[in-house]
């Protein structure tokens, strides 16, 4: 006899984070203060915060950055480190600023090239990257 699956569900708490790049198509990576591990920019949305908003704010906060978002790469769900479910969704943007200013939240930061970003990242992040590098590729350019 089978047993009943119990659905575990999702507290309301969403991530978002961007591949941003800069006009040498250069991608930046941040390094966590708490583990050390390098991620993309990013964070959880405030309640009842849009989704640009948040992102925009969340990137503000952690390098001083102004992006510009472009579009939707990816969602997914994970548990953390803490055994809570995360729900996240990460976007390309571009920024034409280099000069990062750190939270405390981070101790370092890296403009690298995706591959490099991609080594760096969590599985999900990789992905992120990925398809960014898919998505700038294939952008159709209109003729005026």
């Amino acid at each position: 006899m089978k047993k009943a699956m119990t659905e575990q569900l999702l507290k309301p708490s969403v991530s978002v984070r961007s591949v941003i790049f800069d006009s040498s198509d250069d991608i930046l990576i941040l390094q966590r203060n708490s583990d050390n591990n390098w991620e993309l920019p990013g964070g959880r949305l405030s309640s009842y915060e849009g989704v640009s908003e948040g992102l925009r704010r969340e990137v503000h906060e952690e390098t001083s950055l102004s992006i510009d978002i472009e579009d939707i790469l990816l969602a997914n769900s994970w548990i953390n480190d803490q055994n809570n479910d995360r729900f996240g969704v990460y976007y390309v943007s571009n920024t034409n600023q280099r000069r990062v200013k750190l939270s405390q939240e981070h101790t370092d930061f890296m403009w690298v090239t995706s591959s490099e970003a991609a080594h760096k990242l969590s599985r999900a992040q990789a992905k992120a990257i990925q398809l960014s590098c898919e998505e700038m590729t294939t952008k159709p350019v209109l003729d005026m």
